[in-house]
């Protein structure tokens, strides 16, 4: 159960976490609505891989 929890938040966190950061790095470069949606994408790209990888490798342990 807490797998699940710790996948859902993870996975919700990303593209938050990478829009914010996106709108940070490109607002003045992309605007800020695209610089969002990027960061938002590749944020929740990046983000589910860590987050699945990371779950994977407590597993194991």
């Amino acid at each position: 159960m807490i797998i699940l929890a710790a996948l859902a938040a993870g996975c919700l966190a990303a593209p938050l976490a990478g829009a914010v950061g996106g709108v940070a790095v490109g607002k003045s470069a992309l605007g800020t609505e695209l610089a969002a949606y990027m960061g938002g994408l590749y944020g929740a790209i990046a983000g589910g891989v860590a987050v699945v990888a990371t779950i994977v490798v407590l597993s194991l342990t």
